[in-house]
Order: structure tokens, then C-alpha cells, then sequence
């Protein structure tokens, strides 16, 4: 069955109103999620260093666990090396999008000026309400 236009934004608005009151309880349940696999990813290396070079569980947590460290301070090393052409893009992003803001304001008559300033600052207030109280 095929639904009207106006119950598509209907089922949309519900799930975004499901999506927004559940927010915690759906980041809890995606965080839990990952820590239980990465503690499955762990215990399965364990294991692996276990068998094939025959270790204690001592020896293998460790080598489990400067095997991770090298994991991370691998990808730090790499977040800190992509880190200034990152940085340079948004710098000329920024730069696109402040002009295209200040052609539309140039562009805009007194009446478009005054709603875009009315919806900036109503949408502002609502979510200052929406985030402190």
C-alpha cells in the first residue's frame, strides 16, 4: 500500500520524535555494543596467541595489550598527520560558506532580512529552552 504525502511526514515525524526521546538510551545501548565486541575481539586474540605459540594467559593479555596500544597509537599518529589538511579544508570551507552568507544577506530585501533574523532567533531560544530546562 503506498501512503500520501502527508502520511509519509506523519510516520517521518514519529520516528524523529522516537529517535529524539530515546537518544541515551539508544548511544548506551550502541556503546555496550561495541564494548562487548571489542571484548570479544580481545578474548579471541587471547586465545589465538594462546594456542598457536602456546603461552600462559599472562603472557598473552600482555601481548594483547601492547598490541592494542601500538593499535592506537598507530591511528593517533595518523589522526595527527591528516590533522592540518583537515584543518586547512574547513578553513577554506569556512571561507566558501562565509561568502555565500554574505551574498544572500546583499541579496535579500528588508522583509526576507527581517524573517531570517525572526527564524534564527526563535529557532535559538528553542533550543536554549529545549537544551536548559
Amino acid at each position: 500500500m503506498m501512503l500520501k504525502a502527508h502520511q509519509k511526514i506523519i510516520v517521518q515525524a514519529a520516528l524523529i520524535g522516537v529517535l529524539i526521546s530515546t537518544y541515551d538510551v539508544l548511544l548506551h545501548s550502541l556503546l555496550v555494543f561495541l564494548h562487548i565486541a571489542f571484548e570479544w575481539f580481545e578474548l579471541g586474540l587471547e586465545e589465538l596467541i594462546e594456542h598457536v605459540f602456546h603461552a600462559t594467559r599472562r603472557q598473552s593479555q600482555i601481548v594483547v595489550f601492547y598490541l592494542i596500544l601500538a593499535g592506537i597509537a598507530f591511528a593517533l599518529y595518523r589522526l595527527w598527520r591528516a590533522a592540518p589538511r583537515f584543518y586547512s579544508y574547513l578553513q577554506g570551507r569556512k571561507a566558501i560558506y562565509i561568502a555565500a552568507i554574505s551574498r544572500y544577506w546583499q541579496e535579500g530585501s528588508l522583509v526576507e532580512k527581517a524573517k531570517l533574523v525572526t527564524v534564527c532567533s526563535a529557532g535559538f531560544a528553542g533550543i536554549c529552552f529545549w537544551v536548559f530546562t
